[in-house]
């Protein structure tokens, strides 16, 4: 009888390291975050587009703010491209309270890994709204697995 006691208590303790073995390997969260003044913000659902112009644009919100990464000539990249965003077509937008800040100063995007239909990298920039030209810095911009 403790034998039969042991060999069940044995195979619940390996059942419940497997389930946590593949919980730990499938942990491919889709997110993407920013700091602006010093707060974070992050959306685990940002909205990705690749359209028939082989433009990349992505999309993400968090209550008071909305980025937008807008990158040109997208299959053209691999790991580890970097893109300025002060040019004529790769940009960066942010809404931040309501505010549009559409006329991008400076930044980069960083693809460190461009694998079949997921991206992840990083960011930063600086853009202006057209009225006072006031502008907003987002900074410890970083995307992780988000799929397009």
């Amino acid at each position: 009888m403790k034998f039969v006691c042991f060999l069940a208590a044995f195979t619940l303790i390996l059942s419940s390291c497997k389930k946590e073995d593949v919980i730990n390997q499938n942990n491919n969260t889709s997110s993407i975050s920013w700091k602006i003044q010093g707060n974070d913000y992050i959306d685990n659902s940002p909205v990705i587009n690749i359209n028939s112009s082989n433009v990349l644009t992505i999309d993400a919100s968090d209550n008071e703010s909305n980025v937008r990464l807008i990158v040109y000539n997208f299959s053209s990249l691999s790991n580890g491209s970097e893109i300025s965003l002060n040019n004529l077509t790769d940009k960066a937008y942010i809404t931040y309270y309501g505010i549009d800040y559409t006329d991008t100063q400076n930044g980069s995007v960083v693809f460190s890994d461009i694998l079949d239909n997921k991206l992840s990298g990083s960011f930063n920039f600086s853009s202006r709204e057209l009225v006072n030209f006031q502008s907003v810095t987002v900074s410890d911009g970083i995307f992780s697995n988000i799929t397009y």
